[in-house]
């Protein structure tokens, strides 16, 4: 049984189409990315998801209850992060998730276990008003996991937040799938963390689904494309066209540009550091996710 399950969903305003005619769906410990520019159709599909408003036709299940015609049972298996968290900002981070947890007859030991999950332990007694936005967002996030919910919506998640707020918030959501199997969908407009979050990606466009892919442990890579950095030029061309991992490259100046075996990043760095090879930078290049947007969203890439 899928954690949430979306079949023919259709949506207008009054003549307009705002939704035609969805269908996907989401299974226990995935993390899904719903990606599409600003106008897609994203906000209203979670409008639906989280029950403000109701599809012209079709049907929306969350662990096989239907939001329609078993909306508590439906939306008691939820947790949402919708735009900025409303939190009591004059009360501390442990006071707030207190007061949901009383109110849902949950545990200190459970409330103690979201905590640590969040990483908010050092600053849990502060007052919120004290928080930056990724502490914010991450108590939101612990709010939102207190009643161990099988679906977490996640709306634009990373929106506003720093380079380091962005990975600490990504390696918490990572975390919350695995080790709790909840399914998460995330809606985002941004290419890059969509690639680096997710499991799978609908891309959607003018409320049409496009397509829905893997983006994780895609059989038909064999090959990645990798960028290193280094100012040992001489010493590192002739290293590269030794290894059996390096299926081709290419140089400008101090920057190569290689064509490797997939999963072969690791031996990559084991035998340039063996040889000496001082590394200023190393990192995978992620254009198949841009290329693919650009394919179906964009009509052709550019």
């Amino acid at each position: 049984m899928f954690v949430l399950e979306v079949k023919n969903v259709n949506k207008h305003l009054g003549k307009r189409e705002i939704i035609k005619d969805l269908s996907f769906s989401v299974k226990k410990g995935e993390i899904f990315g719903f990606l599409g520019p600003n106008g897609a159709g994203k906000t209203t599909t979670i409008r639906m998801l989280v029950g403000l408003i109701a599809p012209n036709s079709g049907s929306i299940c969350i662990m096989g209850h239907n939001i329609k015609t078993e909306r508590e049972l439906a939306l008691s298996k939820v947790g949402a992060v919708v735009e900025n968290p409303e939190l009591y900002t004059y009360l501390s981070g442990k006071e707030n998730l207190m007061q949901v947890a009383r109110i849902r007859k949950i545990s200190k030991e459970k409330v103690d276990e979201v905590i640590e999950l969040v990483q908010l332990t050092d600053r849990i007694n502060d007052k919120v008003k004290k928080y930056s936005l990724g502490m914010k967002q991450r108590l939101g996030l612990a709010l939102s996991l207190l009643s161990e919910p099988a679906l977490l919506i996640l709306d634009e998640p990373t929106n506003g937040l720093d380079p380091s707020g962005i990975l600490d918030f990504r390696e918490i959501v990572q975390k919350a799938a695995k080790e709790t199997g909840t399914a998460v969908f995330v809606s985002s407009h941004i290419l890059s963390e969509v690639q680096q979050l997710c499991d799978t990606v609908a891309f959607i466009n003018k409320g049409v689904i496009q397509s829905v892919e893997s983006i994780k442990n895609n059989n038909e890579v064999k090959s990645a494309s990798v960028t290193l950095i280094t100012r040992e030029i001489e010493e590192t061309m002739e290293l590269l066209k030794t290894l059996s991992v390096v299926e081709d490259f290419s140089s400008k100046d101090n920057i190569f540009s290689l064509k490797i075996k997939e999963k072969s990043v690791s031996e990559l760095i084991f035998e340039l550091a063996k040889n000496h090879i001082h590394i200023e930078e190393i990192f995978k290049n992620h254009k198949e996710l841009e290329e693919r947007y650009m394919q179906l969203v964009e009509g052709g890439i550019r």
